[in-house]
């Protein structure tokens, strides 16, 4: 089976080999196999040079997009896939169609949070922990280090979604199993990774009273209402409101 892994730096692992973007040739190629293995569709030549180089394209492009490609089969076929078959050009499009067991990092995580929302609207907060929990070990890499431009820029928008998600599900789903602490931790890595979303300090806030330290609960609060209005110059939603007002003192 091969195993593609796109984040923490692309690398390969096919029936007859490995390789890594260190034999990839340099960033753009690097950006064509990532573009190829998410996209998984027929990209137009022209598309995929846009993607390659973004506002920088050469006066060339069509020659070294044609070379890149060719490295890139070369080294599949290395790893023990058909390169051919895999990176097909036809009509001026090039598509990456793997093999029908292929495991992909980024789409397998994809996957698991969307087993993990499933499985926490429905109540099965042990499978949506346990499926959240693999699925941001790999939503947490770096994408295409080193490497900036509009559809990089997309994609890393999508990644860094999908990772607050995973860890907002992660963080309720302790928080209903009883591991107040440990939601608590994520909850904040949850906050870490966007500041400026309201549910990470409200789960937060959440596991902090289950665990008796309502001032605790009460600063994670203030600290959204503070970055709301200081930051995004809006108030708290109403459900971050009801539930900070239930941490104050009654009369």
């Amino acid at each position: 089976m091969a195993r593609l892994y796109l984040t923490g730096g692309v690398r390969l692992e096919g029936p007859s080999g490995r390789f890594t973007d260190a034999d990839l040739p340099g960033n753009q190629g690097r950006v064509a196999l990532v573009a190829l293995a998410m996209e998984r569709r027929a990209l137009a030549r022209d598309e995929l040079a846009d993607i390659v180089w973004g506002e920088a394209l050469p006066a060339q492009w069509n020659g070294a997009l044609s070379t890149i490609v060719s490295k890139i089969r070369s080294l599949l076929t290395r790893a023990g896939i058909d390169g051919a078959a895999v990176m097909p050009s036809s009509g001026g499009t090039y598509e990456l169609v793997l093999p029908a067991d292929a495991w992909v990092d980024l789409e397998d995580a994809y996957r698991r949070l969307d087993r993990a929302e499933g499985a926490a609207r429905h109540g099965d907060d042990r499978s949506a922990a346990r499926e959240a929990t693999v699925a941001s070990t790999t939503l947490r890499r770096t994408l295409l280090s080193g490497v900036d431009n509009e559809w990089v820029d997309q994609a890393r928008r999508r990644q860094h979604d999908a990772a607050y998600r995973c860890f907002t599900v992660l963080a309720a789903a302790w928080c209903r199993l009883g591991d107040h602490q440990l939601s608590a931790t994520v909850a904040n890595t949850a906050v870490e990774v966007d500041p400026h979303r309201e549910i990470g300090y409200r789960i937060l806030a959440e596991a902090e009273l289950a665990r008796g330290d309502r001032g605790a609960a009460a600063q994670a609060l203030r600290r959204c209402e503070v970055m709301l209005r200081d930051e995004l110059q809006v108030a708290p939603s109403p459900e971050t409101v009801r539930l900070a007002d239930s941490l104050r003192p009654t009369p």
